[in-house]
């Protein structure tokens, strides 16, 4: 029996879509989850109001909440959730739906649909794994292909390689001024300095 949370609960909203965001962007094994979180969201339609770490956000659609970047949104594409939850018929029918009605109402900001994108998401069949393969075969240079079809990288790695996907698993040693320099060679030092502004807020304000 599926447990419906409260539609007027902000902080349930904001749990629930944080946890949908933790198993689409974590391992493979952690997607069986997020079907089953998506359905909550869409059934709330959390994306309208939620209240996460302290601030409310509002989004005018389940689409913004996939493509807006984080904490607004997850920072991802359409068509991998849609890949992710088509093993479910109900996620799937519910998914659609809620996106036709977006359609009737708001055009889409960019086409994602061309003849040849619609082409492809139709032969792509199970995890995102299959889609990611698909999709290094698109976009990655033939070496690499060749890589990842051998075993020798993975899609995930390919992809980020040819900067189609951000790198999400990143290793933090423990000591900190170790850590300070990995998130610098990283994200750059402008990146540093804000984490340790916001560091300093926290502290201030006893969080």
């Amino acid at each position: 029996m599926r447990v419906e949370i409260d539609p007027n609960d902000d902080n349930e909203k904001g749990r629930i879509v944080s946890q949908a965001a933790s198993c689409i962007h974590g391992a493979e094994s952690q997607l069986r989850n997020f079907p089953g979180l998506l359905k909550q969201i869409i059934w709330s339609k959390a994306w309208e109001r939620r209240l996460s770490k302290g601030k409310v956000f509002e989004l005018s659609s389940l689409r913004e909440l996939i493509t807006e970047k984080p904490l607004r949104g997850w920072g991802e594409d359409v068509r991998t959730v849609e890949n992710v939850i088509r093993d479910d018929p109900e996620c799937l029918a519910m998914f659609r739906e809620a996106m036709k009605l977006e359609n009737q109402h708001d055009k889409p900001k960019q086409n994602e649909r061309t003849n040849n994108g619609s082409k492809h998401r139709n032969t792509i069949q199970g995890n995102t794994k299959a889609y990611s393969i698909d999709r290094v075969k698109r976009a990655c240079e033939p070496e690499i292909v060749a890589k990842v079809m051998s075993g020798e990288m993975s899609p995930n790695a390919a992809l980020v390689k040819a900067g189609i996907r951000e790198n999400r698993q990143v290793y933090i040693p423990r000591e900190p001024a170790k850590a300070v320099e990995k998130l610098r060679e990283l994200f750059g030092m402008e990146f540093v300095d804000a984490i340790v502004k916001h560091a300093q807020a926290l502290t201030e304000t006893g969080d």
